[in-house]
């Protein structure tokens, strides 16, 4: 228990670090770039991560359950698989940068840009250091060194943050990529000097009888479903933003990718306590059925009450907050549909949770299944939408879908589980009418920084309220008020 506590809040810091890291980089990017050029980084973006999500097989993930199940089963031969997994991974990611450099030009001219071709290019060798960085990654989280892999999440973000400072300004686009292939250049050794001294007290007698085609069955039989998800996920974001390119061009590209990094500071928590919770929760599976319960009960709480007072108050403050933050270019178009994208980011967070839930029971292709669902739910209503309606349609697609993943998320979890949604009804209901009072108030024209703040309260006090009551004492055994502090 110790140690997954230590590990927990580890990851949890340095989870934090690197997106408050990934969102401030977010920010120098959109103030160094115009709209046109951030809606093109934004389609690179994408194509990348989708195309990574393809060619890298799902290999990290199973390196990690890999290198985890050989270091206690069959540690002899823990120095051949990893051969083995750095060499299968080399290959994948050689023929993805292959790809992407012939697939340049063919690219460039579907998305009818040409300044396209030279930054795919680049893109190669970004897309080939990242897949080695993400095996190595695996690897030392099999080792169960989850201080490192936070330490070095955070240093990671961090370079790329600096090396965006100095690189945006004189070489543009270009410069962005290159500061990414820094970022994962600086991580490789960081993740590779840990894993030499892991090994070295590894026993190594032979190969104990393991074979190349052996381990690269296993690793794709366990990283099928990891795949597919990766594929629906990337794939409906990266669908919605190239429809968008070509039916309203790439300035509604970068005011939508603006607004999408804006309402998705909604995630930072969620995401970042999934890392400790889902270790924790199959713990909790191993133990019964109702510790298992009462903890996702617990999440799901905690979650509403951190996400919908944050929702309720970017919802009303959009206008202010984007233009403080990515400044006047932005202020308008991304604002508004800020404003719409903030309610999509609550379900999502719910949706987060329900994925971690559906990974620690073992039920990875029911969460697939979620996903996937969603996503088609995402493309379909984007295609209704977008021509008529333009950036407005396409927040209203992504509330609806997140709304149908989150609702049939709860619904799994609670057939499958045994979850009693009724314990989170009222931190729903309350997120609920801080939603619409939220859109009354918008609809009068009563926003800025003052509505939305005191909408916020309202909704933090009737959220706390509905917490359980171990709950309500934990979150003030950890506040310190003005004057007096509550003791633990």
């Amino acid at each position: 228990m110790s140690a997954l506590v230590r590990g927990g809040a580890m990851s949890l810091g340095g989870s934090l670090v690197s997106r408050a890291a990934g969102v401030a980089q977010s920010i120098v990017i959109a103030r160094g770039l115009d709209p046109h050029r951030l809606g093109v980084f934004a389609i690179v973006n994408y194509v990348l991560a989708l195309g990574g999500a393809l060619v890298d097989l799902g290999v990290p993930v199973a390196a990690t359950k890999l290198v985890a199940e050989f270091r206690v089963t069959r540690p002899t031969a823990l120095r051949r698989l990893l051969g083995i997994l750095a060499g299968f991974s080399v290959l994948l990611a050689t023929a993805g940068a292959l790809l992407f450099l012939v697939g340049a030009e063919p690219l460039s001219r579907f998305y009818r840009e040409p300044d396209l071709a030279p930054l795919f290019r680049l893109g190669a060798a970004l897309l080939f250091t990242a897949l080695i960085g993400a095996v190595l990654s695996g690897a030392v989280q099999g080792m169960r060194r989850i201080d490192t892999l936070a330490t070095v999440a955070a240093i990671k973000a961090v370079v790329a943050l600096g090396a965006t400072l100095v690189l945006l300004p004189s070489l543009g686009l270009v410069g962005v990529i290159g500061a990414s292939i820094v970022a994962e250049a600086v991580a490789w050794p960081l993740n590779g000097r840990p894993l030499r001294q892991a090994l070295s007290v590894v026993p190594s007698t032979g190969d104990d009888g393991l074979s190349a085609g052996t381990v690269v069955k296993r690793a794709l039989a366990l990283s099928v479903p990891v795949v597919l998800n990766g594929l629906v996920v990337w794939g409906g974001a990266w669908f919605v933003r190239s429809y968008l390119a070509r039916e309203a061009g790439y300035d509604a590209v970068g005011y939508f990718h603006v607004a999408d990094a804006c309402a998705r500071l909604l995630l930072l928590l969620p995401l970042a306590v999934a890392v400790p919770f889902l270790p924790a929760l199959s713990e909790s599976i191993a133990l019964g059925r109702e510790a298992a319960t009462q903890m996702v009960e617990g999440a799901l709480r905690l979650t509403l009450f951190a996400v919908a007072p944050a929702g309720a108050f970017l919802s009303l403050a959009a206008e202010p907050v984007v233009r403080v933050v990515y400044g006047d270019a932005y202020a308008g178009s991304a604002a508004a549909v800020t404003s719409i994208l903030v309610l999509a980011a609550t379900f999502q967070a719910l949706g987060v949770m329900v994925w971690s839930t559906l990974v620690a029971a073992g039920l990875t292709w029911s969460g697939f299944a979620v996903q996937a669902g969603g996503q088609v739910a995402l493309v379909a209503l984007t295609v209704a939408l977008v021509p008529g309606y333009g950036l407005g349609g396409v927040g209203v697609a992504a509330v609806a879908a997140a709304l149908a993943t989150a609702g049939v998320g709860l619904a799994v979890v609670r057939a499958q589980l045994g979850v009693r949604l009724t314990t989170v009804r009222g931190a729903l209901g309350v997120s609920g009418v801080g939603w619409l009072a939220a859109g009354a108030l918008w609809a009068i024209g009563a926003t800025g920084w003052v509505p939305a703040t005191a909408l916020a309260a309202v909704v933090v006090l009737l959220q706390f309220q509905r917490l359980a009551r171990n709950e309500r004492s934990w979150i003030l055994a950890r506040v310190r008020w003005p004057g007096f502090a509550v003791q633990r």
